[in-house]
């Protein structure tokens, strides 16, 4: 009997560790995973021999992730551009894990490549941007996020007060072992910079919302300790991110984006992008019944475009 209750509880705790959260698509990795042990890409690049290769991360939750939907995008642009998009870019690759959803190997940054079924994320505008002004350079995208994270508690990083994250430890594995595959192809690795879209899970609460500055301070700080031996010569930059300032949903979204204020005027090679000023929406889509918690399409590329943008004002190259 005593047997039968270990096995019941085994399994009990298996369910558990595997289950997913925020509509059915947040892995929760705690006790699942030996977050140490390089995580296996598949071999699907050609040899790099020497060729620069410069790489942007992408963190956060699911308006990092991909939340926003591929139908609207394909009304909302034009034939040809969405051609573009959906047969995406050969000098911009992507290696990512949104939420329950994982490529395993770097592959052409397009469409549908986002958490949610239909869905898609920074990456696409990030890619478009880069392929726009640097057709002969080759990129590589690391995009590992998911939706409804926090950083308070899951991708809290080792320098704040309490347990390293599950989110952070598995983000700065899945990262090394894809730059280690790159190195192993005989590609020059450069990290640019990280592109940073979260806070809105860390927005509810005041407590949560007062510690953001200190932690994702840390986490920066973190990050570039973690990445330091693939840094370009002007450091890794850290391009974030406002919140959308909707109370309804983000109760304390303007403490959240004072405090990604207040850590982008810390570094020289920090810098926030003031998303609400700028007009992104979350609105419009789906029609009748639009999804406040996330861009909608044209907004979401428009992030991207703008995560490129000013990262590119980092680039050892001009």
């Amino acid at each position: 009997m005593i047997k039968g209750k270990k096995s019941f509880i085994r399994i009990i705790a298996t369910v558990i560790c595997l289950a997913i959260i925020s509509s059915g698509l947040l892995f929760l990795f705690s006790g699942c995973n030996n977050n140490t042990q390089p995580i296996f890409i598949e071999d699907s690049l050609p040899e790099g021999n020497g060729k620069d290769a410069t790489v942007i991360l992408l963190g956060g939750q699911s308006n990092a992730s991909g939340a926003s939907l591929d139908e609207y995008l394909r009304k909302n642009v034009s034939k040809e551009k969405y051609a573009e998009y959906e047969s995406g870019y050969d000098n911009v690759y992507i290696n990512y894990l949104a939420g329950a959803k994982k490529s395993n190997a770097f592959v052409k940054c397009s469409v549908l490549q986002g958490e949610i079924e239909g869905g898609f994320g920074p990456e696409l505008g990030i890619a478009d941007k880069l392929n726009e002004i640097y057709p002969n350079r080759t990129f590589f995208i690391i995009k590992c996020a998911w939706g409804g994270s926090n950083l308070y508690n899951q991708w809290l990083s080792p320098t704040s007060f309490g347990k390293t994250g599950e989110f952070y430890k598995y983000f700065v594995n899945f990262v090394n072992s894809s730059l280690e595959y790159l190195v192993s192809k005989n590609y020059n690795v450069k990290v640019e910079a990280m592109c940073w879209m979260q806070g809105e899970s860390d927005s509810v609460s005041i407590d949560v919302a007062n510690d953001y500055q200190k932690n994702l301070k840390n986490f920066i700080k973190d990050i570039r300790k973690e990445l330091k031996k693939y840094a370009s010569s002007n450091g890794i930059a850290f391009i974030d991110a406002y919140i959308a300032n909707n109370p309804k949903y983000w109760i304390y979204y303007d403490v959240i984006n004072s405090a990604k204020k207040a850590v982008a005027e810390n570094s020289d090679i920090n810098l926030v992008i003031d998303t609400v000023d700028l007009g992104l929406t979350c609105a419009n889509e789906p029609e009748n019944t639009p999804d406040f918690a996330h861009y909608d399409s044209l907004s979401q590329i428009k992030l991207g475009h703008l995560f490129a943008e000013n990262a590119i004002r980092f680039f050892d190259y001009q």
